[in-house]
């Protein structure tokens, strides 16, 4: 008798745990659904006012809206973006603290160190890029060479005679100028220490040309001060790619507007992410605040971005190798 109601008990404790297995399964599930439901740290690895803070600004904007809660941009700068990209890759992978990057830098800055602080293609979860600042490639306009062919047919007759600026060593417009010297296309490299002094320096005519990111040289493109002779992404139909002049590598040296976030980020939070970043860029208002700050807004998912990534990686690495830059200085 006191074994039958044992069982009894023991059946009864099994009903209601099983009984109660969904409701609690479906709690956990729609505590997941909830996401976000406080507010999203933004690292942006650089300076408050420079271009990446700028695309940031523009996106953000719009995308707390979508996704109903506020995103506070955090600016970690230093070390070319490597201290602000360090504290994602070890940050708690929940969603709620993001990186806003342009991920050709993320790239290149761990080549330029000995002891690079992250490993771009293990320490990141991919999430969306969004748009592209190409670098420009240009002189003065008073200069006689009128051309992108002018200007490689000179170079190549007189190598080193005519000097050019970039916004600095380890930039991917530095990175430009190494690409031309591995097609034998040498110029003498005169590094600025970022992309308005890179401009005011062709602005004065202390140098013959110029590599730099395009929000940097709108002003001067707008005024006819500056000739554009070719661009890393397409800005007109009548100024040619570099790719399309015969230099490929230069194909993967634009800036791309980027989110990441540290590694293992629950593919529900990615999606949301991707999601909501493509319904903010397909806002007129927001698409022409992107184009006037002189991004090309493109969607790059979160698929396609994980095919692009390495991709691009394998290219600046070779760029960084036939320089003999960082980890690979001779």
């Amino acid at each position: 008798m006191e074994l039958k109601r044992f069982k009894m008990l023991v059946a009864g404790v099994v009903v209601t745990i099983l009984t109660c297995m969904p409701l609690w399964s479906g709690k956990a599930y729609g505590q997941e659904k909830k996401y976000p439901n406080k507010p999203i740290d933004l690292i942006v690895p650089f300076p408050a006012g420079g271009p990446v803070d700028i695309g940031t600004r523009i996106l953000v904007n719009e995308l707390t809206k979508e996704l109903g809660v506020s995103i506070q941009i955090q600016y970690k700068p230093g070390a070319g973006g490597m201290i602000g990209s360090s504290y994602i890759a070890t940050s708690k992978p929940d969603g709620y603290t993001l990186l806003s990057h342009t991920y050709s830098s993320l790239i290149s800055a761990p080549f330029l160190e000995k002891e690079p602080l992250y490993n771009s293609l293990k320490d990141f979860t991919l999430i969306v890029a969004y748009g592209v600042s190409p670098n420009i490639f240009a002189n003065h306009s008073s200069s006689n060479l009128t051309s992108f062919d002018d200007v490689v047919k000179f170079a190549k007759e007189k190598p080193g005679e005519l000097n050019c600026t970039s916004p600095g060593i380890g930039t991917t417009a530095h990175f430009i100028l190494e690409v031309f010297k591995m097609y034998g296309v040498k110029f003498t490299h005169v590094p600025a220490k970022g992309g308005g002094p890179a401009a005011t320096t062709l602005l004065r005519k202390h140098v013959d040309l110029g590599v730099m990111l395009y929000p940097a040289a709108i002003p001067h493109i707008k005024s006819g001060a500056f000739r554009v002779l070719a661009t890393t992404d397409k800005i007109a139909q009548e100024i040619p790619t570099l790719t399309e002049k015969g230099f490929p590598e230069c194909g993967s040296l634009g800036s791309w507007l980027s989110i990441l976030g540290p590694p293992h980020l629950p593919k529900p939070v990615q999606d949301q992410i991707a999601s909501a970043t493509r319904k903010v860029i397909q806002m007129p208002s927001v698409k022409k605040a992107l184009e006037d700050a002189g991004y090309t807004v493109e969607y790059v998912g979160t698929e396609e971005f994980n095919k692009k990534f390495p991709e691009d990686y394998k290219m600046i690495e070779k760029i960084v190798k036939a320089a003999g830059l960082g980890k690979y200085a001779k």
